[in-house]
């Protein structure tokens, strides 16, 4: 972590960079890797975490894992002790995999993998496992350490892939027969609105883009992704404006338009809805 108002470049001579003293507190922030924050189930301290993502409050305990995915704004509230351990690496580690990328729009919606929540306990575990791997590689600083750290995220992010995959849509049995098939035509409706937000989406053009009725597209695209449709494409759309933000100098309101919003209102009221500030305090509290 790099304490300074912009966007932190850091560079990584190993694959992955693992933090093992997570500050006690560390301003609002973004940047463009993925972090995995962990409290080790035999942490011995009995302080309750707390991280902020995208104006959302994260309390954690031990055994717990939290994602944080590239773009996202975000802060340690509190980390009295500091028991937390991070690990951190560029987004394109799984996105340049096919079969990753087509799972980024899936783990994007999870943040928190709590060991206290029945349905997660199994896959908590795991990842627990996988990530005090990584730490011991990285301590130990022997040959081919980077790749043994590399080897155990591929292992942490294909357990969580498969955990979402086999619980994702089961309690409907309508769609259980396929399942497998219909999320990966949900992905590919996803990687189609990501890259096509700035243009005038509705759910019928874009169900019928995937082969699905408007109707049963909306109803499995909501249980998959935990969103419906518009929030979807809003999500999207405020992801390609934070990043123009971040990356050009064009004017606010040009950066509205190749977002997709329709007019500078609607794009003011939506960004401080999601992020808690309007765009020009983005663009100034972040790039000067």
């Amino acid at each position: 972590m790099t304490n300074n108002k912009k966007p932190e470049h850091i560079y990584f001579p190993n694959p992955i960079n693992v933090i093992m003293t997570v500050p006690a507190k560390f301003e609002l922030h973004w940047h463009h890797f993925t972090e995995v924050i962990f409290y080790p189930s035999d942490a011995h301290s009995k302080s309750v975490p707390r991280i902020i993502i995208d104006q959302a409050l994260y309390e954690m305990h031990p055994g717990d894992t939290l994602m944080i995915w590239s773009s996202e704004m975000h802060a340690v509230d509190y980390n009295a002790d500091s028991p937390l351990i991070g690990i951190q690496f560029p987004a394109s580690l799984l996105t340049d995999l096919p079969e990753f990328a087509s799972f980024s729009h899936l783990f994007r919606n999870y943040h928190l993998i709590s060991r206290n929540d029945p349905d997660m306990t199994t896959l908590a575990d795991f990842m627990q496992v996988k990530l005090h791997q990584i730490v011991e590689a990285y301590k130990s600083r022997r040959t081919f350490h980077g790749v043994e750290e590399l080897i155990f995220v591929y292992e942490l992010f294909m357990q969580f892939g498969h955990h979402l995959q086999t619980n994702l849509l089961p309690k409907d049995p309508s769609l259980q027969q396929g399942n497998s098939r219909t999320i990966d035509k949900i992905n590919s409706a996803c990687r189609y609105i990501a890259e096509n937000c700035d243009k005038d989406l509705t759910l019928d053009s874009v169900a019928s883009q995937v082969g699905f009725s408007s109707c049963y597209f909306s109803r499995v695209f909501k249980q998959t992704i935990q969103c419906n449709f518009v929030e979807y494409l809003t999500q999207q759309r405020l992801k390609r404006a934070q990043n123009l933000l971040a990356d050009s100098d064009s004017a606010i309101t040009t950066i509205a338009m190749e977002s997709g919003f329709k007019s500078i209102s609607t794009f003011n009221r939506v960004f401080q809805k999601y992020k808690g500030c309007s765009p020009s305090e983005f663009k100034k509290h972040y790039l000067q």
